[in-house]
């Protein structure tokens, strides 16, 4: 597989890719270093993620105010102006700022003033003052609110009470459907068995109240396991991207075909409950390939070390569908750490260098199997 030659913004529909990310630095810097091609084909949802607390007093390291403003920058400087989604789940948004604001308000209008448009989203998860402050928000930026429907909201779609809560959550942003982007999450909720989850969204896509008045319509979720200990140390394995696998089965014609979403290389929750006083992380990388990710596990970084990593990226540069340096920054640098041509890194790097891979590697799938 090459890289795709920069073009034309794509239209919103089937063919564009939805990375569910969250704002971490790993995966800020990741989107830095992508292609023309591959940033026209992509419009991500940040998933804000959740402030640090010390882990010796469990006070967080900054407040909400600081978080969302230093946010911004780095959004602005990562992913420049083109349109993304944003959801402040993972932040506490119930107490509003000193100047009174709401913590959403400052982060889209703060990223609206470097010029990246960012449409806030909505879901039942959030509360009536989250989603009122996302309206207003996205009526000051310009920028229209989309409505994100979680694992216990889709399902419903069909029923009467399924087709009023959706319709209720638009009701709320004052839009018609035309100006509204809809995503059915299914966070981890994908089965490995495909044809099972296939089996219980199809009805919803089939039944979606005014399914193809919508300005998109996306699906996304993920087959990653909250960890991958199950490897083993100094192990290999394929994990399937089985959220893959169910989107290539949605494509039957009594119902629109929505586009695809992921959560990169990581699971959804980023509260894992890690302490690195007393835990130790393993070196590891996840490589995506056609069908699943690739996946090769060292030892411990605290007593191995991290130059252990140049061995595990010589597995992946060996591996047959590795599409060489030239495919994505991420794979340039894998190479040179196989030849122990640049430094060893640190986790955050290793996120930064599989996720630039991943979202070249699935923009370029995605216009392969669809065309232009």
């Amino acid at each position: 597989m090459t890289a795709a030659a920069p073009g034309p913004v794509p239209p919103f529909d089937h063919r564009r890719y939805v990375p569910v990310l969250l704002t971490r630095q790993g995966e800020r810097l990741a989107m830095r270093e992508l292609d023309d091609a591959t940033g026209a084909g992509a419009t991500p949802l940040f998933v804000v993620h959740p402030i640090q607390h010390n882990p010796e007093t469990g006070v967080p390291v900054r407040s909400v105010e600081q978080h969302v403003v230093k946010l911004a920058k780095q959004l602005a400087d990562d992913w420049g102006t083109r349109s993304a989604f944003v959801d402040l789940r993972h932040v506490d948004t119930a107490t509003p700022l000193p100047d009174g604001s709401h913590p959403l308000m400052r982060l889209v209008l703060a990223c609206r003033d470097w010029d990246l448009p960012l449409t806030p989203v909505v879901s039942g998860a959030h509360d009536p003052a989250y989603r009122a402050a996302a309206v207003h928000s996205a009526g000051l930026a310009g920028t229209g609110v989309a409505i994100r429907l979680g694992p216990s909201e889709w399902p419903g779609i069909g029923t009467p009470l399924g087709d009023g809560h959706l319709l209720g959550l638009l009701a709320e942003t004052g839009q018609d459907p035309e100006q509204t982007h809809l995503i059915l999450d299914l966070e981890d909720q994908v089965s490995t068995t495909v044809a099972i989850t296939a089996a219980a969204l199809r009805p919803a896509l089939r039944a979606l109240p005014r399914a193809y008045d919508w300005a998109s319509v996306t699906v996304a979720g993920t087959g990653m396991p909250t960890g991958t200990a199950e490897i083993g140390r100094d192990g290999a394995a394929d994990i399937p991207r089985s959220e893959w696998a169910l989107w290539r089965s949605l494509d039957a014609p009594d119902y629109r075909r929505p586009s695809f979403g992921d959560y990169g290389v990581q699971h959804p929750d980023p509260l894992s409950g890690f302490d690195p006083r007393y835990m130790d992380s393993s070196a590891q990388l996840r490589y995506t390939i056609a069908a699943s990710w690739f996946v090769v596990r060292g030892r411990g970084v605290k007593n191995t070390g991290l130059a252990q990593i140049h061995d595990l990226a010589s597995q992946v540069v060996a591996h047959p569908e590795y599409p060489g340096p030239a495919f994505s920054l991420g794979d340039r640098w894998l190479d040179e750490c196989a030849r122990q041509a640049c430094k060893a890194g640190n986790q955050g790097l290793w996120r930064k260098v599989t996720t630039n891979h991943h979202l070249t590697y699935v923009v370029v799938q995605l216009a392969t199997l669809l065309g232009p």
